[in-house]
């Protein structure tokens, strides 16, 4: 049986903003617990990129060559390059992407 490819996960300054944002937003207006599964969530979907990167979806709303991973209230924006997979934001489903990206 063959394994699959190990992908290498980056976050953009951007994507790494925008999940300090959720933190703050998520544990200010739910709490501890409710962060801790929605940060569990969040993590789960990295996993699942880094084991399959091309599993994300192409938007009308976001250019080539970048694909998007919808997680709880959130779409994740990557980009697959080589063997790294980075991940330029992390944005709420009702935001305006282009004028995001």
């Amino acid at each position: 049986m063959k394994s699959k490819a190990k992908f290498n996960l980056e976050l953009s300054y951007e994507a790494y903003d925008d999940l300090i944002d959720i933190q703050a937003y998520t544990y200010s207006e739910f709490g501890e617990a409710q962060w801790k599964k929605y940060e569990g969530l969040l993590n789960g979907a990295f996993e699942h990129l880094i084991q399959n990167p091309y599993s994300g979806h192409k938007r009308r709303d976001v250019p080539e060559p970048y694909l998007s991973w919808n997680v709880g209230e959130h779409v994740m924006v990557y980009r697959v390059e080589e063997d790294t997979i980075y991940v330029v934001r992390v944005l709420h489903g009702r935001m305006n992407f282009l004028y995001k990206l």
